[in-house]
């Protein structure tokens, strides 16, 4: 991989634009506390969409108690460590990222029903110096070898507690990636494996689906409005239902949502609800 264009850390001087370009792809960001994404080269994808466009979306979004979408999902938005490759605490290596169990087989059944696969991804490490934005490059460019082409991935460099509107649970990444491949929330599911990533859906407005590992918690899965064993089956799930049958959260079993029941060291979500926010070692999320 030939890197052209080598970026400043993100508690660098602010900038916006382009932050670093390989030969796989692209990432930009709009500032120091804003998400990075990454956009695959060749790509018709763009990361600065109008405001006018991204007001747009905003505006025309239903609520996620009203989001009653029919048919399958405009875009998947997949968690990153523990969902579609092992979560390996601390990696800069591209030699230790391996798939997730039936991880590749779902990215084949979204690539053969047309529908656009994307990653959010809490990445604290870039924030405390330990990865590099071409070590972060190197990373998604063995994982997109080994799962296939991901059209978006939003990524929160930030450390916890930083101030950042895009570290999950926050809704940023979410709604980054839906600006760039201009869906409103509502027309994409988020599947991740902790209860971060079902509250961060829950807060852009986006159904979530958990597929859990030997990480997850138990009232996590209790709490999840769907789950599935597998990704392939999460895939299947998603992509299954007949036109004109919901899959959004109002299809799910009466009082599973995604902010499930309390949990200490939670805060309150939308209207006072409650959701199970855990992070992994390390601040992954």
């Amino acid at each position: 991989m030939s890197t052209r264009t080598e970026a400043q850390p993100p508690h660098g001087p602010a900038r916006t634009g382009v932050v670093l370009r390989t030969a796989a792809a692209t990432w930009y960001q709009d500032g120091p506390d804003a998400p990075l994404l990454r956009i695959p080269t060749g790509s018709t994808l763009t990361a600065a969409a109008p405001a006018e466009a991204a007001a747009t979306l905003a505006a025309d979004a239903p609520s996620e108690a009203d989001a009653l979408v029919h048919g399958a999902p405009g875009a998947v938005l997949f968690d990153r460590d523990g969902t579609l490759i092992e979560d390996v605490p601390h990696n800069t290596d591209p030699a230790r990222v391996r798939a997730r169990p039936h991880a590749a087989e779902a990215m084949r059944l979204l690539e053969a029903a047309g529908t656009r696969a994307a990653v959010v991804t809490n990445q604290p490490d870039v924030g405390r110096g330990l990865l590099t934005l071409a070590q972060l490059e190197a990373l998604h460019a063995r994982m997109a070898q080994l799962l296939g082409p991901i059209e978006v991935t939003a990524v929160c460099p930030h450390v916890p507690g930083a101030g950042c509107g895009c570290r999950k649970p926050a809704p940023g990444l979410v709604h980054a990636v839906c600006r760039v491949l201009g869906l409103p929330p509502a027309r994409t599911v988020v599947v991740g494996d902790v209860g971060t990533d079902l509250l961060a859906a829950h807060n852009a407005g986006a159904p979530s689906l958990l597929v859990p590992n030997e990480a997850t918690r138990p009232e996590e899965t209790d709490a999840a409005p769907r789950a599935a064993g597998h990704l392939a089956s999460a895939v299947r799930t998603l992509l299954g239902p007949a036109p004109g049958r919901p899959y959004g959260p109002a299809a799910d079993a009466p009082g599973r949502r995604p902010e499930g029941r309390p949990e200490r060291g939670v805060g309150a979500g939308p209207g006072g609800a409650r959701a199970h926010a855990r992070s992994r070692p390390g601040g992954r999320g």
